[in-house]
């Protein structure tokens, strides 16, 4: 007999409260929040790395991380979206029994894989070090073995994280990964400069905060699911038998794929450093990595968005609410663009600027960071649709689009950076991404997403009256100061204050903003 799967629609039991546009107003403003800061982490260490150690040691740095986002995404095996819709499906529909067996058949073979990835990096260690000029090898070897060391427990540690946000609270998420581990990694690397010690040591300063965290992660999501099923066991309905055999189909029926898609994303997202790498040498790679940090740091309001809509849309999607489903996906679209727009347009406008706080070294890379910020306005328009596919269990078609995408990045990076140098890897990242986002898009279509194209486009009109052109004109007119930046900021926000006011019925912005004063939810229904 098959297992009732989360998809299923079955009928909900004590659903989850986490459907509902108040509850995900509220949690996508503290997660807003956390991202926040850990964009300001991630700008501050970004910038501490290259102004202590150079373009050239920040070069091996990153591609040292890349290389470990990569194999990270290997080890993980679309655990860490899996878990959260699995755990939020289950809990959705009152089987918290099922909800801590997911957990236990999700994490398990996540760790035995890893070893098996630590393994391979590391008898693979000594050839990778060979391909390196010399002076750089010692650097490059203890690099390599701390990320050994440290993907043996990464994937279950981010798998857990992930898997916290189906608890009913974003807080975890946001107090581990967003506030304490870039405080951490930013002490790490102020220390290891003040005590002068070796740059084969660098590394650990990124990679032993993770594993710090990873285990209090792995605590936190156990102990919580453990409690949900004692409790469901004194007090909740009868949960249908399933076999081991079923539970593994379903969890790993959609982790496969989608860890696939995660490892072919991450591709799209680091592969750039190490063709960089290869092509222009370690001191473009650097600066190619500190560009791309910062248009990381303006995806923070995508990332607050899709910590509490992918557990939402899951939940809807379990209970069979395909309204609820859209609207999450609609309402999360707007404020995306609202949010998003004018962080881009600023990254736009003062990319010298930006860059430039980083050290002179690293000033080559800002025609390739406004091409990339002005790429990404494009991307977040079309809202959180890769989540949304997933949170409906088409993790396959997102692998194969994405598939399509990396394919597409590669191929332009071998034929404009030789020629364009760091603005031709920018076009490649910028439009591998825009064709990835437009195909989740027209296969999103296929199960009533619908973009709210009218309120998208007001959204992104109003960035660009406030933010986009008054920045073109400072940008022809007047040299890229903190004085012209700080006019632009404060200018930019009343005229944007301005704007959303008049606009605030088309966009629905006080349905939104009544959210904000609702009373908070009996803790025992989540």
């Amino acid at each position: 007999m098959s297992a009732p799967s989360v998809l299923s629609g079955a009928e909900p039991v004590a659903p989850v409260a986490t459907g509902g546009r108040r509850d995900l107003a509220r949690s996508g403003a503290v997660s807003l929040v956390g991202a926040v800061f850990a964009a300001a982490g991630g700008f501050a260490l970004t910038v501490l790395v290259g102004r202590l150690f150079g373009a050239h040691v920040a070069g091996l740095y990153y591609q040292a991380v890349a290389v470990f986002m990569i194999l990270n995404g290997v080890a993980l095996a679309g655990s860490d979206t899996g878990i959260v819709r699995s755990v939020s499906g289950h809990r959705a529909v009152g089987h918290h029994v099922r909800a801590f067996s997911a957990m236990r058949w999700t994490l398990t073979p996540v760790l035995l894989w890893s070893l098996v990835v630590a393994l391979a990096l590391g008898v693979s260690v000594e050839h990778v070090v060979a391909t390196f000029p010399a002076d750089d090898r010692p650097a490059v070897a203890a690099f390599l073995w701390v990320l050994v060391g440290t993907l043996v427990v990464s994937a279950v540690g981010q798998a857990s994280l992930n898997g916290t946000r189906a608890l009913g609270s974003v807080l975890p998420f946001v107090w581990l990964y967003q506030v304490a581990l870039p405080v951490t990694r930013l002490v790490g690397v102020a220390l290891l400069w003040l005590l002068e010690a070796p740059v084969e040591w660098l590394l650990l300063s990124y990679a032993l905060p993770l594993v710090l965290l990873d285990v209090v992660a792995t605590t936190l999501l156990v102990r919580g699911l453990a409690r949900a099923r004692r409790t469901a066991g004194e007090v909740g309905p009868v949960e249908p038998e399933v076999p081991v055999r079923a539970e593994l189909r379903e969890l790993w029926g959609f982790n496969l794929p989608r860890g696939v898609a995660s490892c072919l994303e991450l591709a799209i997202v680091w592969a750039d450093v190490i063709i960089v790498g290869v092509l222009l040498g370690p001191a473009a790679a650097g600066a190619w990595a500190a560009a791309s940090r910062f248009v990381t740091t303006g995806t923070m309001a995508m990332e607050a968005l899709r910590l509490q809509s992918a557990p939402a849309m899951a939940a809807a999607w379990a209970r069979g609410d395909r309204r609820g489903y859209d609207e999450v996906y609609r309402v999360t679209a707007v404020w995306l663009v609202l949010v998003s727009w004018p962080l881009f347009l600023g990254l736009a406008t003062w990319s010298p600027l930006v860059l430039g706080l980083v050290g002179p070294e690293f000033a080559e890379a800002a025609p390739a960071l406004t091409v990339m910020a002005l790429g990404m306005l494009a991307y977040v328009a079309m809202g959180n649709v890769n989540a949304a596919l997933l949170m409906a269990g088409r993790s396959g078609v997102t692998a194969g689009n994405t598939a399509v995408a990396l394919a597409l990045n590669v191929t332009l990076n071998l034929a404009l950076v030789p020629w364009l140098g760091l603005v031709g890897a920018a076009v490649a990242w910028a439009s591998c991404l825009a064709l990835d986002s437009a195909l989740c898009l027209l296969r999103g279509r296929r199960l009533g997403l619908g973009l709210p194209v009218r309120q998208v486009a007001l959204a992104g009109a109003a960035a660009l009256v406030a933010f986009g052109l008054p920045g073109l004109a400072l940008h022809l007119l007047a040299a890229p100061t903190v004085a012209m930046l700080g006019l632009h900021v404060v200018g930019g926000l009343v005229v944007y204050g301005v704007l959303l006011q008049l606009l605030r019925r088309p966009l629905d912005l006080p349905d939104v903003r009544s959210l904000i004063h609702r009373p908070r939810p009996n803790r025992r229904n989540r």
